[in-house]
């Protein structure tokens, strides 16, 4: 017995001690992650969502991505960093929205704007990865890498005949020419108006990369315009037509433009926490990313992100109620969704907005239930490619009868009252339902117009001239009342500053709701990062899968599912009992 307390005091110092030393250790090291300086890298590749996964395993799952408020506020801050003395922009097939990219861009050309040099790498590229690197002050390609710059494509997916196929047919009812939504279950084409609608959004998106690259190339735009119609080019004709500067691998390029400089990782960068100063305001930024829902926010892996009404109305309750938080940045990042949800979270907005400015800032999607959140704003602010609008509502149903008697199920009902099976799916709905539901859907769609009207300063009738539940472009929406001005977070921010009396110049102190990461996280953050992200091969692989060279047969469905989880649809299957839907109609693909 004396030898077992002897060994259990002899393990317990040992224990105690170890603790107390990583203790101490961890006391003794600064509250920031350091970084060398020079020149900073960026690996650009994946999606960059609005928000993170706030758990520390959820960083881990994901490999520390980067949020896009992350990136772009660590650029803006690199530009004034003295310790950064360029940006090299290593693109690695980039999966993000139109509207992401334009809001990318205009941070590396305030970095360029600072002074301070910017190079692009590619060893593979498609259109999004170009319209970033253009923006460089010097292109570099590898000498066996391709580049293809493919235009813009609206993809829209129809499955009518294979809800045929399956014995279930759509039944739904829709206020608005343009309120397309159900087109997707209920037509194996699209509509005249639906077209038209996505023509012209095509067309400005066309024409707004034309811009863009001429802009950034020093070419006329029918020189664009010819590159576009050719579509691919390997290194040496894209240095020949002008696409590029120069043909140099990846080593080469390091050793000939840094090799006396130090190595930052922009990913690590963005954990390396400057002590705060005490700042004179202080403004909260609320994020309502993903299909607008009723409950609390979440991920889920068949709906991918949702905004819960419980969870933002939540946020902004807290806001409210704080004294120190002077005003409100809404980023809205949706397609849309419940109409009531969506309702939920205006209200609140219009109690804070009693006391405290609120702006709004659209990332690549702020349409339908999305719109319907922002329109409050004192000022709306969208990126020209960001997708808005959609000011109208739909309701429905699947009638799954044919699929039960396929599959040999024999279903019986006993009822009472007319409208018993009214949310059923066996069968669709009754003239007298139909029309029971196209009244309400009048009587929220007046309101939603009644609702923009009131936020926008425009008549009733004005609104209802854009909306009909059409879609538009950030540029088009701004031509037509709907936004007041183009640009992304940090021009939201200056309008911010400019409400509270300060100058853009002028520090603020940012307030969110994600938990903040740990010394201990950070470290492991930057770890993960260091050795995670896309290899170069993936990078090629991805660039030639974007212009359709080397995807397989087996990729067809991950690709549609992740276009119907991506414009909500998926997530509206669980909407579809008849109630409201404010949802934007489809999904624009960038190629």
């Amino acid at each position: 017995m004396k030898k077992f307390w002897i060994v259990f005091i002899l393990v317990s110092l040992v224990i105690g001690g170890g603790f107390g030393l990583l203790w101490y250790s961890l006391s003794s090291l600064d509250d920031s992650v350091s970084i060398d300086g020079g020149v900073l890298v960026w690996e650009l590749g994946g999606k960059y969502p609005e928000e993170r996964d706030d758990s520390f395993w959820g960083q881990v799952r994901s490999s520390g991505e980067m949020t896009l408020p992350e990136v772009l506020f660590s650029l803006y801050r690199a530009a004034e960093d003295e310790r950064i003395t360029g940006l090299l922009l290593d693109l690695r097939g980039v999966a993000i929205d139109w509207a992401k990219v334009e809001e990318i861009r205009e941070a590396v050309l305030n970095f360029r704007d600072a002074g301070k040099p910017v190079v692009a790498y590619m060893d593979a590229g498609g259109t999004r990865d170009y319209a970033l690197a253009a923006v460089a002050d010097h292109v570099v390609i590898s000498p066996e890498g391709n580049l293809m710059v493919l235009g813009i494509s609206a993809e829209l997916a129809f499955m009518r005949d294979t809800l045929d196929k399956l014995g279930m047919k759509a039944d739904f009812v829709h206020v608005g020419a343009y309120k397309s939504a159900p087109e997707r279950m209920m037509r194996s084409s699209a509509s005249d108006a639906n077209r038209e609608m996505i023509t012209s959004i095509v067309d400005d998106r066309y024409e707004a990369l034309l811009d863009m690259l001429a802009t950034s190339r020093g070419v006329e735009k029918d020189v664009v315009a010819a590159w576009i119609d050719r579509g691919m080019f390997d290194a040496r004709s894209a240095l020949k037509e002008g696409l590029v500067d120069t043909v140099m691998y990846y080593e080469d390029l390091m050793e000939d433009r840094f090799e006396d400089e130090d190595i930052t990782y922009l990913t690590t960068y963005s954990l390396d926490h400057p002590k705060r100063k005490t700042t004179e305001h202080e403004v909260a930024v609320i994020f309502i990313t993903g299909v607008i829902m009723p409950g609390t926010s979440r991920v889920d892996n068949f709906q991918g992100k949702l905004a819960g009404s419980e969870t933002v109305v939540e946020q902004l309750q807290a806001v409210g109620e704080d004294d120190d938080i002077d005003a409100v940045i809404l980023r809205v990042d949706s397609p849309g969704g419940s109409a009531l949800a969506s309702d939920l979270i205006w209200n609140e907005i219009q109690k804070v907005k009693m006391d405290k400015p609120v702006i709004v800032s659209m990332s690549g999607l702020a349409a339908s239930g999305g719109y319907y959140v922002a329109c409050l704003g004192d000022s709306i602010f969208a990126d020209p490619g960001t997708l808005t609008g959609s000011i109208g509502v739909y309701a429905g149903k699947l009638d799954r009868s044919g699929m039960y008697r396929k599959i040999g199920v024999n279903r019986e009902f006993i009822t009472r009252g007319e409208n018993a099976l009214l949310f059923s799916d066996e069968g669709g709905f009754t003239a007298t339902q139909r029309e029971l539901f196209q009244n309400q859907l009048d009587g929220f769609y007046e309101r939603f117009l009644d609702k923009v009207a009131s936020g926008r300063g425009m008549t009733r009738d004005e609104v209802h001239e854009v909306a009909q539940g059409r879609v538009w472009t950030g540029q088009q929406g701004l031509e037509r009342g709907l936004v007041d001005g183009l640009g992304g977070l940090h021009r939201s921010l200056d309008s911010v500053k400019w409400m509270l009396g300060a100058v853009p110049e002028d520090k603020v102190t940012i307030v969110t709701f994600g938990e903040e990461l740990s010394l201990i996280e950070r470290m492991m953050l930057k770890s993960l990062r260091e050795g995670g992200g896309f290899s170069r091969v993936l990078g090629a692989v991805s660039g030639w899968t974007e212009a359709g060279q080397a995807g397989a047969a087996h990729l067809a469905i991950p690709m549609l599912m992740e276009a119907l989880r991506t414009d909500g649809t998926l997530a509206a299957v669980e909407l579809m009992d008849g109630r409201p839907v404010a949802l934007m109609p489809f999904y624009i693909n960038i190629r």
